[in-house]
């Protein structure tokens, strides 16, 4: 599942973010300088992996230094004798610039990309232009926040309209309409269906821009050096995979399951009807690869190699000031 829709939808994490801006507005964080903290001493080799819930193979924490923690996303490599190399290439939504470059080049590597349809408006992505979604994406939420904390967001960074790369989704209409035969069956799957449709709702008023929470959030992050390093922390966090109870089992299933199906599908398809394909690139959200991975295992796939990892956020909250005890709190290690 994309781990920022975790991060939305978990109470532990919108309750922090919203003590951290109310405690920097009533001390004044925002005008006061910071004050570096020394870190505390490592014990152990570095990386050390961070994980407070079941682990996921495709998404983890990880402390590379003293002052330094990463989110950090997996790709994966498969192969099947006398058929296509399957690469699965995992994202995150958000980003620093380097971390989308590195992506790149590694999907650079396929002679076909399947991506998954990245949208937080209205509109259906998988009508919109490649080149529109792109422009349109400093306005999203996606965008806005990533540039309130000093990131990137995906869908400006990666180049959709290259001719090699091809959506592959579930269209949002199709997902609605699940739920809506699941709510019409009531009983328990009902009542989960109309849980994860509500949370579509709220998850698109966020990332549409229709929050107003959301929005004063986000100019408080912007003003505030404070604020932005423990967003950040918390972003950095979403990898100790403890936010998985929050979503709605429907929901869950939705995002992962359904759409992993429709690529499976596509992929098939693409290795009966499509020969002299050489190696092709799964880019979908990291949380969706464990699934992926067990569905390609399925096909005759096996792994060519371990999962290689890329760091996709850097926090160095010492030198931001934030202390020990946040920090192993933000990293539900306290």
């Amino acid at each position: 599942m994309t781990s920022f829709i975790r991060l939305l939808l978990t109470p532990r994490h919108r309750r922090r973010g919203f003590r951290i801006a109310a405690c920097s507005l009533l001390l004044g964080i925002s005008s006061c300088g910071i004050q570096p903290v020394e870190p505390p001493p490592v014990s152990g080799s570095l990386p050390r992996v961070i994980s407070s819930g079941k682990p996921d193979p495709y998404t983890r924490t990880a402390q590379t230094g003293a002052d330094a923690f990463e989110m950090q996303t997996g790709s994966r490599l498969f192969r099947k004798a006398g058929a296509p190399a399957v690469d699965l290439v995992g994202v995150v939504h958000i980003g620093s610039a380097d971390y989308y470059q590195r992506v790149s080049r590694r999907l650079a590597q396929a002679d076909l990309v399947l991506f998954e349809g990245v949208t937080d408006g209205n509109q259906d992505p998988l009508d919109q232009d490649p080149a529109a979604m792109v422009r349109a994406e400093s306005k999203s939420g996606y965008g806005r926040i990533a540039s309130s904390i000093g990131l990137s967001s995906q869908g400006e960074q990666i180049r959709y309209e290259r001719p090699r790369f091809r959506r592959c989704d579930v269209k949002i209409q199709e997902m609605i309409r699940l739920l809506d035969e699941d709510i019409a069956r009531g009983g328990k799957a009902g009542q989960e269906a109309a849980d994860a449709k509500r949370q579509i709702q709220s998850i698109k008023r966020v990332l549409g821009g229709e929050s107003l929470l959301m929005n004063s959030a986000l100019g408080l992050v912007k003003v505030s050096h404070s604020i932005r390093s423990r967003v950040r922390l918390s972003m950095v966090g979403i990898g100790t995979g403890d936010t998985e109870g929050e979503v709605s089992p429907r929901l869950k299933r939705l995002i992962n399951e359904d759409r992993n199906e429709h690529v499976i599908r596509e992929l098939s398809q693409i290795l009966r009807k499509e020969p002299g394909r050489r190696r092709i690139a799964v880019f979908y959200g990291s949380g969706h690869h464990a699934d992926l991975e067990w569905r390609l295992r399925k096909l005759g796939y096996s792994p060519a190699g371990p999962v290689s990892w890329d760091s996709a956020i850097v926090s160095r909250p010492y030198a931001d000031g934030i202390s020990e005890s946040e920090v192993r709190e933000t990293l539900n290690e306290g």
